[in-house]
């Protein structure tokens, strides 16, 4: 299975300026036609919090730039990964893409 967050109002959420020029939902339909493709199940997660909490205990922790790190059980990665992780392990929907 592939877990991807939900690409709908992805620019609106982000300040950085190269996201106007990528496709986010052609990418997700990408993905989930070859996945599918290949008898892979593809799910959507919601990704509100998902580089906030940490990822092994599920707490809020705090962002330095690029580094995460809990203050609850002494956790640190780099934010994508903890992003990532945290997507991985939410429940998601079947994407529709």
């Amino acid at each position: 299975m592939i877990r991807i967050e939900t690409l709908e109002g992805i620019r609106d959420r982000t300040g950085w300026s190269g996201v106007h020029s990528w496709h986010f939902h052609q990418l997700q339909t990408f993905i989930t036609y070859k996945a599918e493709q290949a008898g892979i199940r593809v799910e959507t997660v919601d990704p509100a919090y998902t580089s906030q909490n940490c990822s092994s205990c599920g707490e809020r922790g705090s962002r330095n730039h690029d580094h995460f790190s809990c203050s609850s059980c002494g956790y640190e990665r780099h934010v994508d990964l903890n992003a990532a992780a945290n997507i991985g392990k939410r429940e998601g929907e079947p994407c529709t893409a």
